[in-house]
């Protein structure tokens, strides 16, 4: 599978929409209707599953905070089995993009949801958190910045409307800085300076850079931030509004007490063990950034899936701009790309249905992968595959969970030569196939660009494949003969037979 077939195309006016947000602190599951173009938000359910407390120095998750999240997602998965396909999102942050070998954890995790789960990066992270603070509140003249506090890292936004400008996931959260300094309930001088010197240094690549574009309004968007708030209203520190004084002013009160959990007025008993992780993080965001004041907002990352979930559905789906932006910085030669897919289009269609491969989902990924297989030849001709496997892996692509990204890699660096089979996910059946469709497709745009390629007649059973060609085109095409016999070779390393039959 490809995870890709999130869309569904609406059938009324009406429509039910949910996404989840499996956070390192706490799993958030919000509930909307689609009426007249309007989201309309029906139940928000929130549970502190503290995911990133059971994350342990090997990579792995100890079976206490495993157990409370399968039971959590078992709860949740009971309001989602009525949603169809493609009317949910759910999305792993920080500590679901840390786990080793996470397959198992995920598989029954998707069992007891019903839908995929996609791991976000932390850049994808911030950008759908903008989005859903945008869509909450009107911008004022200016720049805006939004902060967000989660229980395993902290993203950071600068934008112009709805246009995002900056985005950066930091290391640190209210989960893993109360875990790392306090996690024995000790607080000191030097366990405070030591937390706060830490989440200092993290800030250190971006401050300037942020410092510098200026902004008007700074927004915070997260459970810490409106605990924050909530407790500078109870206690009276402010009106609710988050600046220094009152930041310190927490930090006294734990100081003094000598412990981190502490109960303060107006904070919940679920957030108290990880509050001061919380506090300290906000602290060095004010500190570094310059910030003044920050207002709390309501909506967040959960918002912002259901909004990126609502474009998708009406057709504006952010992902084609990514592949296309992500071709133009590297100047792919778009007339190449532009036949290749169309090849793959050509060839996809006849051997869908035989090789099971859903025709839509399967030829959208072979779209992105055609107008991206040609990103390494700006670093170098030899072996470019490789060198563009590892850009459209590593980079920062709007809209595409790590997974959708893996795929996509993993079709460039196997579009030419052999397929290396230790990096290649051989276990996807389906991507494989996707991958021999571009390999031909490759193939017969390659020796003349301004040739188009000759009607080619494909037929596949299993692994054993047959492409019919022109005869005289083959003739007067010796070079892409030549690739074919080359091609015969490398399907047989992996179990695949190629017939190439002249009629």
């Amino acid at each position: 599978m490809f995870n890709l077939t999130r869309l569904l195309r609406p059938k009324a006016t009406s429509q039910s929409l949910a996404a989840l947000d499996l956070g390192s602190n706490s799993f958030h599951l919000i509930i909307a209707d689609w009426q007249d173009g309007e989201l309309k938000v029906r139940d928000k359910v929130k549970e502190m599953v503290r995911l990133g407390w059971g994350l342990q120095e090997d990579g792995s998750l100890d079976s206490a905070a495993v157990n409370r999240a399968l039971g959590c997602l078992e709860r949740f998965g009971e309001r989602l089995r009525e949603f169809e396909p493609g009317s949910v999102r759910i999305v792993g942050t920080k500590t679901l993009r840390s786990v080793s070998n996470s397959d198992r954890f995920l598989a029954e995790a998707e069992r007891r949801l019903g839908h995929p789960i996609e791991i976000i990066s932390g850049e994808e992270e911030a950008r759908l958190i903008y989005l859903g603070v945008a869509h909450y509140l009107a911008p004022t003249k200016g720049r805006r910045m939004v902060v967000d506090i989660g229980g395993g890292s902290t993203e950071v936004c600068l934008g112009d409307g709805m246009d995002l400008r900056l985005k950066e996931s930091l290391d640190m959260g209210c989960v893993s800085i109360t875990k790392k300094f306090f996690r024995s309930g000790k607080v000191t001088e030097k366990r405070l300076k030591a937390a706060s010197t830490y989440c200092s240094q993290q800030l250190v690549a971006i401050a300037d850079d942020v410092v510098d574009m200026r902004w008007q309004e700074c927004l915070g968007a997260s459970g810490t931030i409106k605990a924050v708030a909530k407790v500078c209203r109870e206690n009276g520190f402010s009106d609710g509004t988050i600046d220094l004084k009152s930041l310190d002013k927490i930090v006294e009160i734990y100081r003094q007490a000598g412990n981190s959990d502490v109960s303060i007025e107006g904070l919940s008993k679920e957030r108290q063990p990880v509050f001061l992780g919380g506090v300290i993080t906000l602290l060095s965001l004010f500190g570094s950034l310059h910030i003044e004041q920050m207002h709390a907002a309501e909506w967040a990352l959960r918002e912002g899936l259901l909004y990126e979930l609502k474009g998708r559905l009406e057709h504006t789906d952010i992902r084609p701009t990514s592949v296309i932006r992500l071709a133009e910085r590297y100047r792919c030669d778009k007339v190449f790309s532009g036949r290749v897919a169309k090849t793959c289009s050509n060839l996809l269609a006849q051997v869908a249905e035989t090789w099971e491969l859903d025709e839509a989902e399967t030829g959208q990924l072979l779209h992105w992968a055609s107008q991206l297989f040609l990103v390494g030849l700006e670093i170098t001709h030899s072996d470019y595959q490789k060198h563009g496997a590892y850009i459209v892996r590593h980079v920062d692509l709007a809209g595409f969970s790590r997974e959708e990204q893996q795929q996509l890699a993993a079709l460039v660096l196997a579009h030419r030569k052999r397929i290396p089979q230790q990096e290649f996910p051989m276990d996807n059946l389906e991507l494989l196939k996707a991958c021999v469709l571009l390999r031909l497709a490759v193939i017969f745009n390659r020796a003349k660009r301004k040739q188009a390629a000759p009607d080619l007649e494909l037929r596949a059973a299993g692994e054993h494949i047959s492409l019919l060609v022109e005869k005289q085109w083959l003739q007067e095409n010796p070079l892409t003969k030549a690739d074919l016999e080359s091609e015969r070779r490398y399907m047989r390393h992996i179990g695949y037979r190629l017939n190439v039959i002249a009629v």
